[in-house]
């Protein structure tokens, strides 16, 4: 999976509306996949769908994330 930019995270926290749906869009796959729910139908076959209640959690904690993230500054021997 490709990293989002720094600064995007950066223009995201700052409240910019465009940076926070890049950031949206960057997870929704992944977020998809990982609220797969199963169930069985009448004849056997095990149908796969995305819980939407699930996905609306995980972007609401995806959203919350990126507000409380904190920026550290690098230790003085860093060399980049």
């Amino acid at each position: 999976m490709k990293r989002v930019p720094f600064s995007i995270i950066k223009a995201a926290k700052e409240s910019d509306a465009e940076a926070v749906d890049f950031i949206r869009r960057h997870f929704e796959g992944y977020i998809a996949s990982q609220c797969l729910c199963h169930c069985t139908d009448e004849y056997g076959n095990i149908r796969y769908f995305v819980d939407d209640d699930l996905r609306y959690l995980a972007e609401a904690a995806m959203l919350s994330a990126i507000f409380k993230f904190r920026f550290r500054e690098p230790p003085d021997d860093f060399m980049p």
